[in-house]
Formats: structure tokens, sequence, C-alpha cells
């Protein structure tokens, strides 16, 4: 019995592990690397995590690699440059990054993703070796596709802030895809009342309609897609308002986990995500509207920042 007792407690020692092995194995396999900037994009043209489709056979491996760099890079000077945020390895949560790692990968039922954790990689077929977060893009991949844009805002919010909210971190990072390609009908009115508000926090990539209402209306006469260059005397919706909002959740980040006994360095996945980061995400979100945005009394911004503040005090 005893013999048997032991055997259990080591293999509840080892079983975690394998199971980190056997997620990082297929990273650290890849084969071939392009960097750009701040981004190693890891790849293979061969074997199960190889290019696929129609690109791959016209572009080949290296060609959709160049490609790939360029959409992360396209996403990172505009996040940077245009809207003035702070690039992650700059924010004091990640000093001392390296680099951000991406990896394309055969991702089954997704496009990609963005990790928050630095890990350092031990690359069969690279020797240099340091803290990187990672972005998986899937191996089903085409030129156009704005996952790698999508996927760096994550990278940035990562940055800023350990709130992982579905509706704050894929809504916002869904209307910002706006900036690099026009989309009609992505908007709809900003919610009036409680209920409203109530499904809103509800929602993932679908509350990008939300976002991309709200910065257009911070900023009136403001345009999308200054990515691809907006004409004269016209703002790039975004700039009032996303640059602010980053910083007051970086500022709450601290102020939550003080309250709620969460080491400010290092929150557990579950706080990360959890219901209780609404008021101060919704705090957040009033407290730049008023003093940033373009609120007229009567108005749709006005109403809405009526509807936080009385949710605000219904949540504990």
């Amino acid at each position: 019995m005893r013999q048997r007792l032991c055997m259990l407690v080591l293999l509840a020692a080892i079983l975690p592990q394998v199971a980190a092995a056997g997620w990082r194995e297929p990273r650290e396999a890849l084969d071939q690397r392009h960097g750009v900037g701040m981004f190693r994009i890891h790849y293979t043209a061969s074997g199960p995590d190889a290019f696929v489709g129609a690109a791959a056979g016209a572009e080949g491996a290296a060609g959709l690699a160049l490609r790939l760099g360029e959409q992360l890079e396209r996403g990172h000077r505009f996040y940077a440059e245009v809207l003035g945020l702070t690039p992650p390895a700059a924010n004091p949560r990640y000093r001392g990054l390296l680099a951000v790692d991406v990896h394309v990968l055969a991702m089954e039922g997704k496009k990609g993703s963005t990790g928050d954790e630095p890990i350092v990689y031990r690359y069969r077929h690279f020797p240099d070796r340091g803290p990187a977060i990672t972005i998986s893009i899937s191996s089903r991949w085409a030129p156009g596709n704005l996952t790698p844009e999508h996927e760096v805002f994550h990278a940035y919010q990562y940055g800023y802030t350990f709130f992982k909210n579905p509706w704050f971190l894929e809504g916002m990072a869904n209307a910002l895809e706006a900036s690099f390609r026009p989309r009609r009908g992505g908007e709809e009115p900003l919610p009036q009342d409680g209920p409203t508000l109530q499904r809103l926090l509800g929602r993932s990539y679908g509350a990008g309609a939300f976002w991309q209402r709200l910065m257009g209306l911070c900023d009136p006469g403001c345009a999308w897609s200054a990515a691809e260059g907006v004409s004269p005397g016209r703002r790039q919706c975004g700039v009032r308002f996303v640059k602010p909002f980053l910083e007051a959740l970086q500022a709450a980040d601290r102020a939550a986990a003080a309250a709620r006994g969460i080491d400010p360095a290092d929150w557990p996945e579950a706080e990360q995500r959890s219901e209780r980061n609404n008021p101060w995400l919704l705090d957040g979100l009033a407290t730049t509207l008023a003093r940033h945005c373009a609120v007229e009394a009567g108005g749709e911004l006005a109403g809405f920042l009526g509807t936080l503040k009385a949710m605000r005090q219904s949540l504990p």
C-alpha cells in the first residue's frame, strides 16, 4: 500500500512537468526563424506545423514568414507611434523582456493566441535564450488576415494591466482591427441602461462594436484606417481614448491587487479573468470618458457615462 502511495505521489510530481514539456516541445523544435523588430518568428517548412493552404503553395514558408513579419510590425508601429502606447518591453511588468516570440503552429479551432507569461525557450536550432512572451499564429494564416495585428494589441494590453475580462480584452482588440481595414456596420449604440450594460460585460469579441462606437464618439470627426493614411486635419479614432484608458487600468491594477491581497506582480489566472475586475474596469472607463472625451450634455456619451456611474454604485 505504501509503495503504491509513493508511486502516486511521484506521478503527481512528474505529470505536470511532462505536460509542460509537451506544450513546449513543438515550439522549441521549429527550425526556421525570421526576425523583425521586437518579433522573432519561428516556423517550419515541413511536418504537421508547416504553413498550409493556397498561400503556402504560392509564396512558400519563407515568403509567408516575411509577410507575417510585415503585419506584426505594422501593428506594433501603429500602436506605438499613432496611438502613443508604451511597447510591452518598456512597461514595468516586462522589464528585461528579450523579445516577443511568434510561433506558427497547427492550432485546432483557433487563429491565434497571446500568452502573458515570460518564458525562456530552449530552441533546438537557435542558441540564444532569454525571457519572451509568446504569440501563436495558426499555420493556416494567410496574408491580409488581421490576426497578427489583433494579437500584437493583446501584448500591449498585457504590458499595462492584468485584467483579462473578455469584453475588454477581446472586444477592444477586435475594435482596433478597423484601424487596418475599414468595415461597415461595426458599431452599435452605447448602453443607456443597466441591463444593456450588464449584457455587455458578458460579451467577448462581439463587444468590439461597443468599443468602436465609443472611440468614434470620444473624438468627433476622427477617422479609422490611419495605418493606410488619413486625410490631413483628421485624427485616427482611438488616439484620444486608448492610451489614457490603459493608463487608468495600470493604476487600477495596483489598487485592485492591494484591495484583494494579490501579489501586484503575479496575479493568479482566475483573478485576471474574475468578474471582480469589472468595477475597476468601469471606474477606469468612466474616468477616461470624463477627462478625455467630448461628453456633451444630453448626448449619447453623457447618457452612457450616467449609466456607468449608476452601475458602479450597484456593484460590490
